[in-house]
């Protein structure tokens, strides 16, 4: 698997540097692919057609919705926990004045889920174990045209697979 990045600069608007320009390296996307496409996806590998595959994909949406509202948190198996997270004005000095009327808006919140490694390092399961990083640009083309990563070049960097809270 690979990752395709990009270098963009940034002028330093304060410290040392101000005014410099240094250089990062940023995610490139290829696009996203809508619900459709993974239903798609995963109907190639089973029984099932695309839109049965749809159609839980939407019932679960709407469960996890319905469990959020109700004050659950939900366990997304392989990706984390997804919750519902308050954005806040300002605090306030008295216990008796923090009540409701603090929350601005809801928001969800995510935590994905990860394995701490012996060495302290966390692994998480939506990044698979080794990914290259390729420069965008830099892909190697299919036949028809279109940018694919290459499989082998580029800097490996860890991942993880395994769950934990």
């Amino acid at each position: 698997m690979s990752k395709a990045y990009k270098i963009v600069a940034k002028k330093l608007t304060m410290g040392d540097q101000k005014g410099e320009t240094v250089y990062t390296v940023r995610p490139v996307s290829y696009g996203t692919l809508s619900t459709e496409d993974v239903a798609r996806q995963i109907s190639a590998e089973s029984t099932a057609t695309p839109g049965d595959v749809k159609a839980v994909l939407d019932r679960y949406a709407y469960y996890v919705k319905e469990n959020l509202k109700k004050g659950y948190s939900i366990e997304l198996l392989g990706f984390g926990n997804l919750y519902l997270r308050f954005i806040t004005g300002k605090a306030v000095n008295e216990k008796k004045k923090a009540d409701a009327s603090l929350v601005k808006s809801l928001m969800p919140g995510f935590r994905p889920s990860f394995t701490i490694t012996g060495n302290g390092n966390r692994l998480y399961d939506l990044i698979p174990e080794k990914i290259s990083l390729v420069k965008y640009g830099e892909e190697e083309t299919t036949d028809n045209g279109t940018a694919t990563p290459p499989s082998d070049g580029g800097t490996t960097t860890g991942g993880g697979t395994t769950t934990a809270g």
